[in-house]
């Protein structure tokens, strides 16, 4: 074979899909990544050798597999849109190719074999509750966009959004033109981001104790119809659809932004759904969770809750999953570790447990505190929160009875301390379970969990039309 810079041409058949949604074949005993393909398809690619690896783009599909079918949203063909990944797979070959890219990422990089995992599957289409855009300036104007997935710093103007709530979609639509054109200044700064992102009045997650032995069971209730029909959205074209729904704009970058308020009636009379604009100066631009000031707990909870679920309905099956796994456990004393807003950590508080919450990010801690003062006096004594990194957190924690830790990390993982803190934790710590939103970093964290057994795993298909998928892997003691 020639060097890396050279591109070669040849005839594969994709044999199954890749972690990242690439399909995978062999020329030989090389391995060539190629996008937007289907297992059983026989396509003509250019590639390149990249290491031990080829990566390829198709020149021709010469079979097609009786598995692709075509793309819904124009963009995904016309503009390489990178927001979704397999878009040309029907339904069940994508669900089957997300639970195997956990399988075998586990077992490739874990080296922990365990059986093909279940998948809990919500909507295809107008699943997510935001869109975030970037900005790039031109001229006097923005180009308004998603990235393309074979240039990634190319940016398309975006349209429309298949995956995105209509609602949002709609509001998209309004703004687009306000964006681009500058019909309003924006702030200042040659590239931005522009989150819409839909928030619904809701109650908390109220629990129902329905079980034995202590076991917790959770029926998410909400407090309207409306909340429902807004947040679980499966027919984008139905009516009354956007009922009790509303729309916030969160702008991120950008060093001054005097025209904000102007910008923000321009906004509310294009788009009558949008109700705030916040503005996230470049020095904070990473920042997540907005969360408005205010004495009412619950309001601040939906709000803050909204930001962290893009995909409500697998969210809410998740969380009364991993409700349900601690119940099982007859946990009394938890470690909630990446805790994020303390959802869980106020279910679990509720229901009789001991909590120890721990949360770096400074606003989801002042959603929790919040929360704390809601509860009563005898409920807020079992719960403490630590607003710290967890792997601060573990050397006050060493000395802690625990029945169950939770681990819900970003896609980086858990540090390597905390891992370390678990093997060297006493025999009376019942299990682990630890949330992912990405396969390799718990595959990773596994090899440092030598003493740990993997009980199980279970898949939630946060993000359909994408590679990526969260799982729950729960975690046992080995030998005991």
């Amino acid at each position: 074979m020639k060097g890396a810079a050279t591109e070669q041409v040849g005839v594969l058949t994709i044999d199954r899909i890749a972690a990242g949604g690439d399909g995978v074949g062999r020329l030989g005993g090389l391995a060539v990544f190629v996008p937007r393909t289907a297992p059983g398809d026989v396509v003509q690619v250019a590639y390149r050798v990249q290491g031990r690896l080829g990566r390829g783009r198709v020149l021709q599909v010469i079979t097609p597999s009786t598995q692709r079918v075509d793309a819904r949203c124009a963009h995904y063909e016309r503009d390489a849109c990178g927001g979704c990944q397999l878009q040309h797979l029907d339904a069940a070959t994508q669900q089957q190719a997300r639970r195997e890219i956990v399988r075998d990422t586990l077992a490739r990089i874990g080296r922990r074999e365990v059986p093909l995992p279940s998948l809990v599957s919500g909507a295809e289409w107008a699943y997510r509750t935001r869109l975030t855009v970037a900005l790039r300036r031109r001229g006097s104007g923005w180009l308004a966009g998603l990235h393309r997935h074979d240039a990634g710093a190319r940016l398309f103007s975006l349209e429309h959004c298949e995956i995105v709530h209509p609602l949002i979609d709609a509001t998209w639509s309004a703004l687009r033109s306000v964006v681009e054109r500058a019909v309003v200044a924006l702030p200042s700064g040659e590239t931005l981001r522009l989150s819409l992102r839909l928030i619904a009045s809701t109650a908390p997650a109220a629990l129902e104790d329905a079980g034995r032995d202590g076991a917790l069971h959770a029926t998410a209730q909400h407090a309207t119809a409306q909340h429902a029909t807004a947040l679980h959205a499966t027919a984008p074209h139905a009516t009354g659809l956007h009922a009790g729904a509303q729309i916030h704009v969160v702008v991120q970058g950008g060093e001054a932004w005097p025209e904000q308020m102007e910008w923000q009636q321009v906004a509310q009379q294009r788009a009558p759904a949008v109700t705030q604009v916040h503005w996230v100066p470049a020095a904070d631009a990473d920042v997540e969770l907005m969360v408005p000031e205010g004495p009412e707990v619950a309001e601040a909870q939906a709000f803050a809750q909204a930001f962290a679920q893009v995909n409500a309905e697998v969210a809410d099956a998740m969380h009364q999953h991993v409700l349900h796994t601690i119940g099982e456990m007859q946990a009394r004393h938890v470690v909630d570790g990446y805790a994020g807003t303390g959802r869980l950590s106020r279910a679990l508080v509720e229901h009789g447990a001991t909590v120890v919450s721990v949360e770096l990010d400074s606003e989801a801690v002042r959603t929790m505190e919040w929360q704390h003062e809601a509860l009563s006096a005898e409920q807020a004594a079992r719960w403490s929160i630590r607003a710290e990194r967890m792997e601060s957190a573990v050397a006050a924690l060493r000395d802690l009875t625990a029945d169950v830790v939770v681990l819900n990390p970003p896609r980086a993982g858990v540090h390597e301390d905390v891992t370390a803190w678990l093997e060297q934790h006493p025999g009376a710590l019942r299990g682990v379970v630890y949330v992912s939103c990405n396969p390799a970093t718990l595959a990773r964290d596994l090899t440092r969990l030598p003493s740990w057994q993997v009980e199980s795993v279970e898949c939630f298909d946060m993000f359909p039309q994408t590679a990526h998928v969260e799982s729950v892997c729960v975690l046992r003691r080995e030998n005991r």
